[in-house]
């Protein structure tokens, strides 16, 4: 009996005995300029480079590969159309006989955003291979990957008699260069998986004789230096090849007799492209065109289907418009499945609850207007946790199936299920199903290895998810023509083409157990703070759009033409810069250089848009100052540091029926002590400060335990993923900063204590801030930090004997044990909230409120707002520079819900605004104010899709159900605004479920 190593050789030199002829291409113009290969230049990252030449093809009996060599990755264009991505798994690419003009686009970057600032093309060569030949070696090679990886010992004795048998008689020895030039083919190339240590998965390594021989012998015999050995006879070999090709079938009906298969998997290429992360979006792009090129091609030779997830990727391809043709052709007869159904794989939990809402709808939309469809599969193989309130938006977005993978990193706790019910906070149910990986070769090891690890495989198929990706490239020619293998083998399951209608039947049909709750992911913890600027941007982005669509919806209905696609195009932006790999902090610096930029303008031009919105209302009305609310509840706040005014629910009024103040702040010196208070709260602090008692006069209650907004500064140096890990040894030491000095400001309606603090090279400067008529207790913080691997914490210890604390997610709360009994519980020592987390013992509880800042640590009663986290990998200038945010903290009574935090929250997210405006209307010189309507849920107002009528959406924030009085007919819709419920009566009452969002469509505001 042979053993691997000799079966090895055996299949390498069928291999490369395939290989007959070849012809070098040397003559190339590069941007226009003639070359001879090889040419190397210096290049920046973001340089294209445009290679052209012509070939020739010989018309014969072999298959012919165009096999390029080079450091970057580029699209290969054959007589004008878009052919192939090249990148560094796809090197190689058959091409038809006869005349043809080659063209490459071409970047420095490789697969993964690897360069080193130059652009060097080696070599490019026509390689004539015998292709049955080939595969068949391919699938020896295959089966001896099988045998190492087998722990069953009678079918790996098995397998390996009946190959030896098969193997022994070969004689065909293949030349040096029929050596070098399958070397040449199948692992030239590939800069970057080669220096990351990536590599392909979807062949097997190159054996070290034939590295050498290429090396030593095979180059100097292409140049002509040294004599090569003689080739095997052409006849001799094929006649071995037929032998073998039967036996081997022979042999494996016999085995799959003895040893039968175990079930089912069903089978969807893939390529997962991280819209940016270690490359830009441009790159992205480029990434797009090159995959699906090599997609289309593939699908139209083989019977495969391939999931695509994302429509901006969809859009992007639209500049090809042949290309998209072919896609759409292909979408039609099920062989290219849209999944996921979002603009693109988002983050679920540091963005607002319309933001995802505003994925699936243009997603969604997108999908049916250009395909004529919508996805049915939910697609987030690779995004960091999962919201519990995602099932609801799941259902209500037309998703039947939701895929995932990166529940399996769990580092502590293998999560229980592989297939399950997934429960939502609002009781909505939605089939689960976790990928294996989603990037698998199509080899039988690989399918042994997942099935193996699969929990659910007697109950339910299993999905297998195979292509190259995060960098894009998906499917290789390998992969697809060893799927039609796959089920000639023994023992592993059999594979099945993922077709859609059969995959979603079968899974909803079979899962039974069910998981409550969130989906979180034990890893990953510091993408809630990575990258400050980012993560503020991003909430100002989604406040003021939200607020731009509000007015633009109630000037419409007075006469303002609405901006619809202005809009739609500033949420496009938005939902883009919410991927998985942007909003959490962890792509390249020159990524945030150019989103930072865009979602600055993004908020300008809807703060354009909200301004002359509110200037055509108040003029509407005869106001020349109106403060305008866009919450369903009356405010009072002081507005822009020295105005006291109030704003009814939903609406707006004139300045001058505004309260007048009605209570002074008061600051003062008390010894070593500062002394803050209001009508609501006395606050006191060191003069460190830190926050050492904080009276809450309402509840006659000390809202703090000991010291609180304690700022410590802990290391921060994960193993491995630098941007994206939090490590929690490093949060049991810390130091503190210090504090060089502090001063007192005051003014009428707010007073404060500016503190100066300094960590290493870095500054932070901290005004702690006390507002006339507030319970919010504001921290105020100007950051300039230069010190890297730093986790700086505000830890706070409140006086509350709580079990659990309570969170906002996005259109949702959860709640999260706060003792750290199971290993369950000790993995979420960092955990994510949108805007506020609260610890509350149900009768009393204290608030800590902050939009942009979204990872905390909860011990008991002690909590700590993560507020910056500076990394060096993949950016090594993250959070460098200045920053500013502020956080709050607000002492209530009840729970979070009776005690309003989620309000208080709402109302620093979305503040009043005042507008100033000329106005001649005499008429309405006795206008006091306007409310639309008042109630405890959130909502948003904006024109329908359809560019008929308006939609209000709904969500209830409370565990309890409630009642809203709506002073309009509507009909109720799904979130991508399709109807399903007739006309309701005018001034009717709408009850909404804990948890629920509910989505109507109305002709207009009865006003």
């Amino acid at each position: 009996m042979m053993h691997p190593a000799e079966i090895e050789r055996k299949a390498f030199d069928l291999m490369a005995t395939s290989i007959r002829e070849h012809l070098f291409i040397n003559e190339w113009t590069v941007n226009g300029k003639s070359v001879v290969l090889p040419f190397t230049c210096d290049a920046k990252p973001e340089d294209v480079f445009v290679l052209k030449s012509k070939v020739s093809v010989p018309d014969n009996d072999l298959t012919w590969f165009l096999k390029v060599c080079m450091d970057g990755n580029g699209l290969l264009k054959v007589d004008g159309k878009s052919y192939a991505g090249i990148d560094d798994v796809h090197t190689y690419i058959p091409l038809e006989a006869g005349e043809h003009e080659l063209l490459i686009e071409a970047t420095p970057l490789t697969m993964f955003g690897y360069h080193k600032w130059q652009f060097r093309f080696k070599y490019a060569i026509l390689i004539g291979i015998l292709w049955e030949p080939y595969s068949l070696a391919q699938r020896l090679l295959d089966l001896v990957s099988f045998i190492e990886e087998l722990k069953e010992d009678d079918l790996k004795k098995a397998i390996t008699e009946e190959i030896s048998s098969i193997l022994l008689r070969v004689r065909s020895v293949p030349s040096i260069t029929q050596i070098t030039l399958l070397r040449m083919l199948l692992y030239d190339g590939g800069l970057g998986i080669r220096e990351l240590k990536i590599g392909r998965f979807d062949i097997r390594d190159v054996r070290p004789d034939y590295m050498f021989l290429s090396a030593v012998y095979g180059f100097g015999i292409l140049k002509g230096e040294v004599e090569d050995i003689l080739k095997p006879k052409k006849s001799y070999y094929l006649d071995e090849i037929r032998r073998v090709e039967a036996e081997l079938g022979s042999a494996l009906r016999k085995l799959k007799a003895e040893f039968p298969k175990m079930g089912k998997v069903y089978a969807f290429g893939h390529a997962h492209i991280d819209a940016a992360w270690l490359w830009k979006y441009d790159e992205t792009k480029r990434k797009i065109l090159r995959t699906l090129s090599t997609t289309v091609r593939l699908l139209e030779k083989y019977d495969v289907s391939f999931a695509q997830s994302s429509s901006q990727y969809f859009s992007w391809v639209e500049e090809d418009q042949e290309l998209f043709s072919k896609i759409k052709k292909l979408i039609r007869e099920g062989r290219i499945i849209p999944v996921g159904g979002m603009w693109v794989e988002s983050d679920t939990q540091l963005i607002d609850g319309e933001s995802l809402v505003r994925q699936f709808l243009y997603g969604q939309r997108y999908l049916l207007e250009k395909f004529g469809r919508i996805a049915r599969i939910g697609w987030l193989p690779d995004t960091f946790g999962f919201a519990a309130s995602l099932p609801q938006i799941l259902i209500k977005s037309g998703i039947e199936v939701f895929t995932t993978y990166k529940i399996l990193w769990n580092e502590r706790n293998e999560f229980p299920y592989h297939a399950f019910i997934w429960k939502g906070i609002d009781g909505s149910e939605i089939p689960t199903h976790i990928m294996m990986s989603y990037k698998s070769s199509m080899t039988a090891k690989n399918l042994y290895t997942q099935w193996k690890m699969y929990k659910n495989r007697h109950e339910v198929p299993m999905i297998y998810v195979y292509g190259y990706g995060d960098g894009g490239g998906g499917i290789t020619w390998e992969m697809v023509e060893m799927q039609k293998h796959m089920n000639e083998l023994p023992y592993i399951p059999e594979v099945v083409k993922g077709v859609e209608d059969k995959y979603i039947s079968e899974v909803s049909g079979r899962v039974t157990q069910t998981w409550e709750g969130e989906l979180y992911v034990e890893a990953h913890r510091g993408t809630y703070t990575t990258n400050i600027r980012m993560k503020e941007l991003m909430a100002k982005a989604e406040s003021v759009l939200r607020t731009a669509e509000i007015w633009a919806s109630i000037a419409s209905m007075a006469g303002l033409e609405y901006p619809a696609k202005t809009l739609e195009h500033l949420w496009k932006r938005v939902l883009l810069h919410q991927f998985h790999d942007v909003l959490p902090g962890s792509s390249i610096r020159e990524v945030y250089i150019d989103v930072e930029s865009d979602l600055r303008d993004v908020i300008k031009k809807a703060e354009e848009i909200a301004g002359k919105s509110m200037g055509w209302i108040a003029k509407k009305c005869g106001l020349s100052r109106a403060v305008f609310n866009d919450l369903p509840w009356e405010r009072e706040e002081v507005v822009d540091g020295n105005l006291l005014v109030r704003a009814p629910s939903f609406g707006w009024a004139d300045i001058r029926q505004t309260s007048e103040q009605s209570e002074h702040v008061r600051i003062e010196k008390d010894g070593e002590k500062i002394v803050m208070e209001n009508k609501y709260i006395k606050a006191i602090l060191n003069e460190k400060g830190e926050l050492i008692s904080l009276y809450d006069k309402d509840s006659d209650r000390e809202a703090i335990r000991s010291r609180s907004n304690v700022v410590i500064a802990h290391v921060d140096t994960p193993g491995m993923w630098d941007a994206w890990d939090i490590n929690e040894d490093f949060l049991l030491e810390g130091v503190e900063l210090d504090c060089e000095g502090y001063e007192l400001i005051k003014s009428d309606l707010w007073c404060g204590v500016k503190f100066y603090k300094k960590y290493g090279n870095s500054r932070f400067v901290q005004t702690v801030k006390l507002k006339a008529n507030s319970k919010l207790l504001e921290f105020d913080t100007d950051l300039e930090w230069y010190d890297k691997e730093v986790l700086l914490k505000a830890w706070f210890n409140f006086n509350v004997h709580n079990w659990t604390s309570f969170y906002e997610v996005p259109y949702g709360v959860v709640e999260r044990l706060a003792v750290r009994n199971t290993p369950w519980e000790q993995a979420k020592f960092e955990v994510p909230a949108l805007r506020w987390a609260d610890v509350c013992d149900g009768e009393y509880g204290v608030a800590v409120i902050c939009p942009s800042r979204h990872g905390y640590t909860n011990w008991d009663s002690k909590i700590g707002l993560s507020l910056l986290k500076s990394p060096i990998y993949p950016n090594p200038w993250s959070d460098l520079g200045k920053s500013h945010f502020v956080y709050y903290v607000y002492p209530h009574r009840g729970d979070w819900y009776d005690g309003e935090v989620y309000k208080r929250a709402l109302e620093v997210w979305s503040p009043l605004r005042i507008v100033d405006c000329e106005s001649d209307c005499k008429a309405c010189e006795s206008f006091e104010g306007f409310s639309l309507f008042k109630c405890n849920a959130l909502f948003v107002l904006k024109k329908a899709e359809s560019g008929k009528g308006y939609v209000l959406r709904l969500f209830n924030p409370s565990k309890k159900e409630i009642e809203v009085n709506l002073p309009f007919k509507y009909r109720e819709c799904n979130l991508l605004e399709f109807e399903y419920s007739r006309c309701t009566n005018y001034k009717s009452k709408l009850k909404l479920e804990p948890f629920e969002i509910k989505t109507l469509l109305f002709d207009d505001l009865l006003i």
